[in-house]
């Protein structure tokens, strides 16, 4: 949304509330509002409104639920600074209904839920649902199952919040092989839920977007999981203060050791950073103290749904030694439906072409995918600034082996392919410290990895309507890193075909969209590659 709007959202409110007598006049420390638009991007434009409308406004109603979780959030939300839990509690928020907190219980807490429930209120629920097995959970002085409490609240509900991971995902209670059968409360209501994952989030995303609602009486915007793009839209790993020595490829060898003292990545010693999308370095815990990285424990990805089965070992790299549970690789599946079949754009991987039939029913190749492949270039080039140069060091201390081929069997002539046996085959040297002998290797170390979250090789892909770029160039550091991290050839084979699909992917539906047209796979020499890419003529 523009400025503009949330200015219009803003006046509306002020206008009519300055009609009626619901008015609640109370004091708006200027400081903590100042602090919670700093966390979620807020205008500085629209300080003294919102100001002046949290100053007059009734104060929004909140029932907390509790289901089956370990009240971790409410501690993170009790140790709210700037605005302080007292300030939310009276100025900001009424906090109708907390199980935890409230002085009612047994049959006066359940009167008091009842006379709550015939006013407007937003719903937080703490915890997952046991919703199948429902004697898992009972709650209250007559034994209602958490199940039919939470949709008896939520039918009524003006907004709902799903506050840590167990509400989230399911959490510990879902873990294998839920014996409880717990759910995300998203699996089981018909109304729209704002996911806020971690365990336990940070004080600062719980108010942040319960106040977002309080304000503006809308929800944030969410990603693809219903997780507010403010706290969850980018990667953890990008704002660890750790990173510059994931890029030199120094990394901690064991918990405490003189390396993670200063300041070395804890990749090695589990870190799930990489694929982690949260806030956490930024807004940090225990009113902005530290948070596990910095305090030197790896991220454990507790935002990420399935985290306790699908991340493996907290303190190991995601080898398939270290896996809980097999993964089969289910490959990638382009699918993109078009209203015309009688035209195709053809994927040819074995030069790796998107062809297309122009308006003059010439013949035309939209993907760019040329590469440098001459690896003893590619280690100089990474080489020119400190970091890489310390990369490039350490990956010559501890693979020597690998460095050396490199260094025996290259020369200094440039040599650019666009082909992507070629592109898989630099990586393989990489690992191995030897030639791929057929493609079916590298595909082979694909499909044994265990996991299905793939580590970043930092791919672009470039778009416009005359072609597709796909640049590798900056991804051959990827396998230097991850092996000094302690991950394995399957590790990185997974990671480059994972990597790789998803951007032809985007290529391929960015293609079929500006032409209308369908498209097919055409493969050469490399049959394997269907039992990888999903080969279906669409």
């Amino acid at each position: 949304m523009k400025i503009q709007d949330f200015e219009t959202l803003l006046i509306k409110q002020l206008e009519e509330l300055r009609n009626t007598t619901l008015k609640d006049k109370k004091h708006i420390r200027e400081e903590s509002l100042k602090n919670i638009f700093k966390y979620l991007s807020l205008p500085n434009e629209l300080l003294v409104l919102a100001q002046e409308l949290l100053e007059i406004a009734p104060k929004t109603k909140i029932v907390w639920l509790h289901l089956c979780e370990c009240t971790g959030c409410t501690e993170s939300f009790l140790r709210s600074v700037n605005p302080s839990f007292d300030e939310l509690i009276f100025d900001l928020f009424s906090l109708e209904y907390h199980e935890t907190l409230m002085a009612a219980d047994g049959f006066y807490s359940e009167e008091l839920l009842d006379s709550v429930l015939e006013k407007d209120f937003i719903l937080v629920v703490e915890g997952a649902v046991g919703a199948i097995d429902t004697y898992f959970l009972t709650l209250g002085a007559k034994a209602c199952n958490g199940f039919e409490l939470l949709q008896k609240i939520a039918s009524k509900a003006q907004a709902i919040f799903a506050v840590g991971t167990c509400s989230s995902y399911g959490g510990i209670q879902a873990a294998q092989p839920n014996p409880s059968k717990s759910l995300a409360i998203s699996e089981v209501l018909m109304q729209k839920v704002v996911n806020i994952p971690g365990c336990p989030p940070s004080d600062i995303n719980i108010i942040g977007n319960l106040f977002f609602y309080a304000l503006f009486k809308i929800l944030p915007q969410c990603d693809e999981q219903n997780r507010p793009i403010w706290a969850y839209g980018k990667c953890l790993h990008d704002m660890c203060e750790r990173k510059a020595r994931f890029e030199s490829g120094i990394f901690a060898q064991e918990f405490g050791d003189d390396l993670a003292k200063n300041g070395a990545c804890l990749f090695k010693v589990g870190c799930k950073g990489p694929y982690t999308y949260n806030n956490c370095p930024k807004v940090k815990f225990n009113s902005k103290t530290s948070w596990p990285v910095a305090a030197g424990h790896g991220c454990i990805a507790c935002s990420e749904k399935d985290f306790w089965d699908d991340f493996g070992s907290y303190e190991k790299p995601m080898i398939n030694a270290f896996a809980y549970k097999n993964f089969s690789f289910e490959g990638f599946k382009f699918r993109v439906k078009t209203q015309k079949d009688d035209k195709d754009i053809i994927l040819n991987f074995e030069s790796m072409q998107i062809l297309y039939k122009n308006t003059q029913n010439e013949l035309c190749n939209f993907l760019n995918f040329d590469f440098e492949s001459n690896l003893k270039l590619i280690l100089q080039n990474i080489a020119k600034n400190k970091l890489g140069a310390s990369l490039v060091q350490n990956y010559q201390k501890e693979f020597t082996k690998n460095y050396d081929f490199i260094q025996t069997y290259f020369d200094d002539n440039s040599v650019i392919c666009s082909d992507l046996y070629t592109l898989f085959n630099s990586f393989y040297i990489l690992t191995q410290g030897e030639v791929l002998k057929d493609i079916k290797e590298f595909l082979a170390l694909a499909k044994v990895y265990k996991f299905k979250h793939a580590s970043p090789m930092d791919i672009k892909l470039n778009l416009s309507e005359n072609e597709v770029k796909i640049d590798v160039s900056k991804s051959f550091r990827m396998p230097l890193i991850y092996l000094c991290g302690g991950l394995d050839s399957q590790a990185i084979a997974f990671s480059l075909m994972n990597n790789l699909g998803k951007n032809l992917s985007k290529a391929l539906k960015f293609l079929s969209q500006n032409l209308n047209q369908s498209y097919a796979f055409e493969f050469g020499n490399y049959e394997e590659l269907k039992s990888i890419f999903n080969t279906e003529n669409l």
